[in-house]
């Protein structure tokens, strides 16, 4: 159970017209346990949501695929099961693999990805622990990635970084409808 309670019906406008829309635009899932505890506060929702929406819905350069790589890392460094695990279809649609997803832990060794995307997979690591050698990280990638995509990622680190920073804390609960759609022994790719 979460640490605050979940907003399930909205007590105002404002709250009740962005529940419509994250009802709208779900995939299918309602308006996701996250939502309904960031409801506390509609006005910090509804700006969090347009950043995260402008990441995860045409706003990059960067391709969706290593968006989505690191940000599964990210659940994993984070041991957020919400986040990791409200990824896995996304980073599907993306066009990641069930075995490259399960491969994550140990990214540096797998011949699954490339190159640059374990360039990104350790950019992303050092990050995390806010390493002082982010900077290499940030140079080395530079020879795949432009200005603008280097932006864009770090971006997607900090953000998703701060998502688990709310979800962990927060025990929040992973959805049952979306819980009910991830293959099993999913939380041994954690």
């Amino acid at each position: 159970m979460s640490v605050v309670q979940k907003i399930e019906e909205p007590d105002n406008d404002d709250l009740r017209q962005m529940y419509q829309a994250f009802e709208a635009g779900g995939m299918g899932l309602g308006v996701l346990n996250i939502f309904k505890v960031a409801g506390h506060n509609p006005q910090l929702l509804r700006n969090w949501a347009r950043m995260g929406n402008t990441m995860l819905f045409g706003g990059l350069l960067l391709s969706d695929r290593v968006r989505e790589l690191v940000i599964l890392r990210i659940g994993q460094l984070c041991g957020s099961e919400y986040e990791f695990g409200q990824h896995i279809r996304i980073a599907k649609a993306a066009g990641i693999s069930y075995e490259e997803i399960a491969a994550l832990q140990d990214y540096h060794e797998s011949e699954l990805f490339s190159e640059m995307e374990k360039a990104a997979l350790a950019y992303t690591d050092a990050s995390h622990r806010l390493d002082p050698d982010c900077a290499d990280h940030a140079r080395s990638l530079k020879r795949w990635l432009s200005d603008r995509e280097l932006v864009e990622l770090s971006f997607c680190i900090g953000h998703w970084g701060m998502v688990a920073r709310v979800l962990v804390p927060l025990e929040v609960e992973l959805d049952d409808s979306l819980a009910a759609q991830l293959p099993e022994g999913w939380r041994e790719w954690m």
